[in-house]
């Protein structure tokens, strides 16, 4: 069985750190701005400060080594006899989602937010809080950029099916916000996106780009999966809001988060279609960002890590590769394409 070491000798701009973790090996100065990242107090479950020490990141959102393929979004290899029909692989996928917030919270601290971003020469960090109906977490957002204004930039969140949403957004606009992270499924909006379109319109007022979870895991397949987890799997995915799209100006700022992961190329066609849209690379492989940067160029592509699900690192060392031979285009998706959405000096 392939060790991390092993992996990693095979693996260009990846190293380990003294934890295990994956790290950059890159021997240049870098200038990075990560468009994805969440912290502890910004998860829709019980609250730990942020301050906590010693807690580590399990990283529960990557495979084990043997079932890691960089070279495909999400870097998972795919199994064509992966079964997820019946209950119980419906439960055990609701599990692994809880348990991988649990780890975000548990190891989202600013002891390891520093240190990763440190070790991958990340300057500052888009903090996306994720909130629900009953669940609002901007306010943490917002406090920390407010201890940390020269690392953290916060975005808030509010859900469209709040009553309060214009309020909210209104008052997160004047405390600080810089847009609005959102994640939401069309199960759960049941078929209704009126309320989310509203919100659109509500965020375009303000100025605010809007990022979504978007995109569907590319290592299971229909024919393996009964119909209601085909449901879960396919419920955010790029089509719903790439169509919703054509109810915003044409100047709406809306970011297509991880790039729809398995459907990035379906990215690339409302990208063309959207000209205010972004795609934001977290989980992406090589490839992959090449085929973004061929179809719609690099102006409109954000380094994002999904830190702490994901390492830094890893989506870090895809754009290194895929930008070898462009150091503009590279300079672009890791700093200049986020600051000029950004408005930031």
């Amino acid at each position: 069985m392939m060790t991390k070491q092993e992996f990693v000798k095979k693996e260009k701009y990846l190293k380990l750190n003294e934890h295990g973790d994956f790290v950059i090996d890159y021997d240049h100065q870098l200038n990075i701005l990560d468009f994805h990242t969440h912290m502890s107090n910004v998860i829709p479950v019980k609250i730990v400060d942020p301050h906590t020490k010693g807690n580590r990141v399990k990283y529960l959102t990557l495979p084990s080594i043997e079932k890691m393929d960089l070279s495909v979004p999400y870097w998972t290899k795919i199994d064509p006899n992966e079964k997820k029909k019946g209950l119980i692989p419906i439960i055990k996928f609701s599990m692994e989602g809880y348990n991988i917030f649990k780890d975000m919270v548990q190891g989202g601290t600013y002891e390891n937010c520093f240190r990763s971003q440190k070790e991958n020469m990340i300057n500052r960090s888009v903090v996306l809080p994720i909130s629900t109906k009953k669940c609002d977490r901007s306010l943490e957002a917002l406090k920390l950029a407010k201890d940390y204004p020269n690392r953290f930039i916060p975005f808030c969140s509010v859900h469209p099916l709040d009553p309060l949403m214009k309020e909210k957004i209104a008052k997160y606009r004047k405390l600080g916000a810089q847009g609005l992270k959102l994640k939401v499924s069309d199960l759960e909006l049941k078929g209704d996106y009126k309320p989310l379109v509203e919100l659109f319109k509500e965020c375009y007022q303000a100025q605010f780009p809007v990022l979504l979870h978007t995109g569907s895991l590319t290592h299971i397949k229909q024919k393996n999966a009964s119909n209601l987890m085909w449901k879960l799997l396919k419920s955010t995915r790029v089509e719903l809001y790439g169509e919703l799209l054509q109810q915003l100006p044409a100047d709406f700022k809306f970011v297509f988060g991880h790039s729809g992961i398995a459907e990035y190329k379906l990215v690339a066609k409302y990208l063309k279609k959207h000209p205010g849209s972004y795609a934001e690379l977290s989980c992406q492989s090589a490839d992959s960002i090449r085929y973004l940067m061929d179809e719609v160029g690099y102006e409109r592509l954000l380094f994002g890590s999904d830190w702490p699900a994901l390492p830094q690192a890893i989506t870090l060392s895809r754009v290194l590769i895929a930008t070898e031979n462009d150091p503009i285009a590279r300079d672009h998706i890791l700093r200049k394409n986020a600051e000029k959405l950004l408005q930031l000096s």
